[in-house]
């Protein structure tokens, strides 16, 4: 588990590093900060094996800014939810920083590669074994997903994402969630 959360975290790096290097002058004309609201619905890595009755919801506001004609820089609020089964429900509140790579673009639309990280603080206190007994929870997140423009400046997003959270000041096994997301953005 150590090996996976040090080859995230050199991921996330690298993609920081590139999108940081990138003249923001470099945008397109769509260099308007884009707001927006996603919500998340997930289940856990092991959901047909062990824990059946395990969901994740959140609220994920949003703000994309322009880095490059391909890359965006993220930032996005987090109140989420995570229901586990024989345990004590877990909430974070916490915030994100997310690398969006769109390799794919057209007029309607756009593909995109998502990567980054957080911090939130959790209710946990020790009754989720899984993240120790601290109230900060660290989050890792890679993905994919599609930007649709659907009119009046308003584009529907789409998309996975496979989250970790746990203590990353501690030596926890962590959640690991597969997630789909729905949202706007203007």
């Amino acid at each position: 588990m150590e090996k996976n959360w040090q080859i995230l975290i050199l991921i996330f790096l690298s993609l920081m590093v590139i999108g940081f290097s990138v003249p923001y002058s470099l945008a397109n004309e769509e260099n308007k900060p884009k707001w927006g609201l996603s919500i998340l619905y997930g289940w856990d890595v092991k959901f047909f094996h062990k824990q059946p009755d395990f969901k994740t919801l959140a609220l994920l506001p949003r703000v994309d800014l322009a880095l490059h004609k391909n890359w965006d820089l993220e930032l996005e609020g987090n109140f989420s939810y995570y229901g586990i089964s024989e345990e004590k429900d877990l909430y974070l509140l916490g915030g994100n920083a997310n690398l969006l790579f769109k390799p794919i673009r057209c007029n309607r639309g756009s593909l995109f590669v998502i990567g980054g990280g957080g911090l939130g603080y959790t209710n946990s206190n020790g009754k989720v074994k899984q993240l120790g007994d601290s109230h900060v929870g660290g989050l890792l997140q890679v993905g994919t997903g599609i930007y649709h423009y659907i009119g009046r400046g308003l584009w529907l997003r789409g998309e996975y994402r496979y989250i970790h959270i746990s203590d990353p000041f501690q030596g926890d096994s962590g959640i690991n969630t597969h997630n789909l997301i729905i949202g706007l953005s203007f």
